[in-house]
């Protein structure tokens, strides 16, 4: 599913730099097409450079034998004020 997710991706800003080299830069149908074929990856290499994946949370179910955590142990700072002389 994954897979289909990034070709679809792909697709949708080739299709988009087809339009924009197309009308905005009024370009020849075959200039824009070869434009669009070259700032695809491009831009999908630039996007994965400037945004690196995020790690995905495993999706299996807990393993049975993975021992229950205890809750943590309470732990007490003691703070002293101590006066210029360093002196209690």
């Amino acid at each position: 599913m994954r897979r289909v997710k990034e070709v679809t991706l792909v697709l949708c800003v080739f299709i988009v730099l087809l339009v924009i080299f197309g009308s905005c830069f009024r370009a020849t149908p075959a200039g824009a097409f070869f434009g669009a074929l070259a700032g695809t990856p491009v831009l999908v290499h630039l996007f994965n450079r400037l945004a690196p994946r995020r790690k995905e949370p495993d999706n299996s179910p807990e393993s049975v034998s993975r021992p229950i955590a205890s809750p943590p142990a309470e732990q007490v700072v003691v703070l002293r004020l101590d006066r210029p002389d360093r002196r209690a």
